[in-house]
């Protein structure tokens, strides 16, 4: 009930004047899955480069700030894309994405969202084929360990991600857990990619489900069960 009460009254605040500078500052929650191991050795990488890793869902969810001078705290948007390639060897200009806004918002916060996902998606989420429309789910718990992606010697500790969650019902999922020593498998893994967007701090995860189900990129993937999450927060 608050949450709606402040998306109301965000909606009726005034816009900024066209000739003031609007500074965004926003932050909040961030998850990412993919349809390749982001937490990997070298001898598994390199079997799936340039083969599978060219999907992935990502969602933010806006804990506090504004985009061009519009509130967005508590709402979120969601992307699922599909690139040329493995994403980092992929052609990102030429990537197809699918954006999900939550509807609890007035059209200037979903434009806003939308203008946000676009920045710091870059170029991936240039050519946006649709916009759905979607009850959105982004959770991401206090974080339980080690910041650090490289402890694991021994395979000993591992890299600590939050549980998350995000759910856009009959249309996306990601569901995490952090990462533990039975899901080492050689002992010379290591992050082997970075998160899909900008300003993200974000510790890869063991990923319990991830799929898209939309019809609008010609494709659907249900990829549970690998090491293929991010799992974090944003700013910008």
């Amino acid at each position: 009930m608050l949450a709606s009460a402040l998306t109301v009254l965000a909606c009726l605040l005034p816009a900024a004047s066209p000739e003031a500078t609007v500074v965004n500052r926003i932050a909040g929650d961030y998850v990412e899955a993919r349809t390749a191991d982001v937490y990997t050795g070298p001898c598994f990488s390199n079997a799936e480069i340039f083969i599978t890793g060219h999907q992935a869902v990502m969602a933010w969810k806006v804990t506090e700030g504004s985009w061009k001078g519009v509130k967005l705290d508590g709402l979120s948007i969601a992307a699922a894309v599909v690139g040329t390639s493995t994403f980092s060897q992929d052609d990102a200009k030429a990537a197809r994405s699918v954006l999900v806004v939550d509807g609890e918002a007035c059209p200037e916060q979903r434009d806003a969202r939308i203008a946000m996902a676009k920045t710091l998606g870059g170029d991936r989420l240039r050519n946006v084929v649709a916009v759905r429309t979607s009850g959105l789910i982004v959770t991401v718990e206090d974080d339980p360990g080690t910041p650090d992606a490289d402890a694991h010697k021994g395979h000993g500790g591992m890299p600590r991600a939050p549980h998350a969650l995000f759910s856009a019902p009959g249309l996306a999922e990601i569901l995490t857990r952090p990462l533990d020593a039975d899901d080492h498998v050689c002992g010379n893994e290591t992050v082997e990619y970075q998160p899909l967007s900008a300003g993200v701090r974000a510790l890869p995860a063991y990923t319990l489900r991830h799929k898209y189900a939309g019809d609008e990129l010609n494709t659907l993937w249900n990829d549970p069960n690998c090491r293929s999450s991010f799992v974090g927060h944003f700013s910008y």
